[in-house]
């Protein structure tokens, strides 16, 4: 139960993120001016660094809740069950002297619920000997601005090949959230956010356990999607592996700070769940072995808020008891399932909305749709690149799973040796009871949605169509141009007929008007100190008659008259030349 002698103590982790973030350029080859912002705010809990007194602490990042929250859930792996522990955010001490993988054991997944304070950070750091690197990028919210990391993320993919991070969307329904127009309320909840994450998430006002959102896009006048992200790390303990888990999803969403999803809670937005699909589920129970209260009763129900509190439950739902305790990648997979159903989800509300907006720019009704498509083409683009990185992390937790089978573990790694994709394949043998394999019967395909190989083909199918879909914005972007073209030069075409009225209308009325001019001069005309009335139409009429010939007169084909009438002159000319040169022989040309 002892822990390693070499191991960090909190306070030596701490001290190291600091030490790295006062590095510069000009004292050291390896600067940390992107930990600056993560060790100023390690800096903010005295107890790391400076002997405080007992009845000081517990102040800072301490929620005020009364309502009990599960900060850490920490499975570990026994023969024929899993242990189950939960601390309290207070609880951190007891977290630290816990054994990192107790004997018997072979792994751990440790699930972090929420916003998590500098000590946490320390001990969970320090006991697992995890990089930094790890929570600064889960923590990017802390620097207000890109330059603040100095543009370090993304950062070389080879150098942080045992972090990884999913996606989780939520969706928001309700029959119409009202108020402003569109665009202008996508601008609004654009702004709300950047300050939601400086002036809340970056500062002491988010508490331990609260959640966390990345973003939240507004599709619809009926749908809103909220992003979260869930961040692995899976490092090596003493005897095994462990996988840290730090998710965005912790107390519910009206319980933490404010951001611009606040309003559509206050208007009783109902939350869809994340529905998955499970080889006889139907047929399966599953047990809860903590707390759920303390979701149940949210107004905003998050599905991924009670995956820490049945992952046993799940894990042998989709037939990875026997592998998941020995295996990291099969541990995973359940929480790489989980992201990719709600991706699923998600893809399906942004089909249907982008048909809705090109039939309606197909029924000549575009007004905002460039505008809408072009920010749907945003979004799945950034979806995109995050079921690129999930991809990538499937590849790399293949090629670890392989390293732990290779190195002694008594493990049945679903990663085979052989065939299938670029470092991840799949075992499909496997020693089970007939009692069990009757059991588990369809869920151990090796085209599941559950193995290594069909998950990661589930994710590739998943960027395709991402893909697909923004390709579809595009193409709708594309189809309202043309169409507001056509409607322009429609537009043009009748400008033209009514500037071809007036111009008529001029033509009658301008020798009409010079007429009237001409007779209204005070001067003799013809000798006469009088001027007749039928003297108005003898000026008129001529005049008239000779506008319209200007008028009607197609003054291209005078040119190209003028120009045959030319060229038939110098050809004429030539002739004779000619044939004078024949008569005459003396004659020169």
């Amino acid at each position: 139960m002892e822990r390693r002698k070499s191991a960090l103590t909190p306070e030596n982790y701490t001290r190291a993120i600091i030490s790295l973030s006062r590095r510069y350029s000009s004292t050291s080859v390896f600067p940390g001016n992107n930990y600056v912002d993560i060790g100023e705010w390690m800096r903010q809990d005295r107890r790391l660094l400076n002997s405080v007194k007992q009845g000081e602490d517990g102040v800072l990042f301490s929620s005020k809740s009364a309502q009990p929250h599960d900060l850490i859930v920490v499975y570990t792996s026994g023969e024929r069950k899993w242990d189950v522990q939960q601390y309290s955010q207070e609880e951190h001490e007891a977290f630290s002297a816990a054994a990192t993988v107790p004997a018997g054991s072979l792994g751990q997944i440790v699930f972090v619920r929420g916003f998590i304070s500098p000590a946490w950070v320390s001990v969970i750091g320090s006991k697992y000997n995890i990089d930094p690197e790890f929570f600064r990028r889960h923590m990017d919210f802390l620097s207000g601005s890109i330059y603040r990391h100095s543009y370090s993320l993304p950062s070389l993919a080879s150098s942080s090949n045992n972090i990884f991070r999913l996606c989780v969307s939520t969706i928001l329904h309700r029959d119409d959230f009202g108020g402003q127009d569109l665009q202008s309320q996508r601008t609004a909840q654009s702004v709300e956010l950047g300050t939601y994450k400086i002036q809340q998430l970056g500062s002491t006002r988010v508490c331990c356990g609260d959640s966390l959102v990345r973003e939240y896009s507004t599709v619809c006048s009926c749908f809103s999607v909220v992003e979260q992200w869930i961040s692995l790390c899976v490092a090596k303990a003493d005897r095994g592996w462990a996988v840290i888990v730090w998710m965005d999803q912790g107390r519910p969403l009206e319980k933490s700070p404010p951001g611009p999803w606040t309003s559509h809670i206050e208007s009783r937005a109902t939350p869809l769940p994340v529905l998955q699909h499970h080889p006889k589920m139907a047929f399966r129970t599953t047990t809860s072995r903590l707390d759920t209260n303390a979701n149940s009763s949210a107004e905003i129900q998050q599905s991924t808020a009670v995956l820490p509190l049945q992952y046993d439950s799940l894990i042998a739902l989709v037939d990875l008891a026997r592998r998941a305790p020995q295996d990291p990648l099969s541990m995973c997979i359940p929480l790489f399932a989980h992201a990719a159903f709600s991706e699923v989800q998600f893809l399906n509300l942004m089909e249907s909305r982008i048909q809705i907006q090109i039939n309606t720019i197909a029924e000549g009704n575009s007004h905002d749709a460039v505008g809408t498509l072009q920010y749907f083409f945003n979004v799945l683009n950034r979806h995109a690149q995050q079921l690129k990185e999930s991809i990538r992390g499937l590849y790399k937790l293949g090629e670890r799973s392989n390293q732990v089978s290779n190195s002694g573990v008594r493990a049945e790694s679903p990663m085979s040796r052989g065939a299938g994709f670029p470092g991840l394949g799949m075992s499909t043998r496997r020693q089970t009871s007939d009692t069990e394999s009757v059991r588990n019967v369809g869920s151990n395909n090796p085209n599941g949605a559950f193995t290594a190989k069909g998950l990661l083909e589930d994710y590739e199918q998943l960027h395709i169509r991402c893909m697909d879909l923004s390709d579809m914005c595009t193409r709708g972007i594309t189809l309202a141009m043309n169409k507001a073209t056509i409607e322009e030069s429609r537009k043009a075409i009748e400008q033209s007929a009514r500037l071809k009225k007036l111009t008529l209308l001029a033509t009658l009325f301008i020798p009409l008007s010079l007429s009237s001019s001409l007779l209204g001069m005070n001067v003799d005309l013809l000798g006469q100190n009088t001027v007749k009335f039928w003297w108005y139409f003898v000026l008129c009429i001529p005049i008239t008659l000779l506008a319209y010939v200007f008028y009607l007169w197609d003054f291209e084909v005078l040119r190209r008259f003028w120009a045959n009438f030319q060229k038939r002159c110098h050809g004429l000319k030539h002739d004779m030349t000619f044939k004078k040169s024949e008569k005459d022989p003396t004659h020169v040309v």
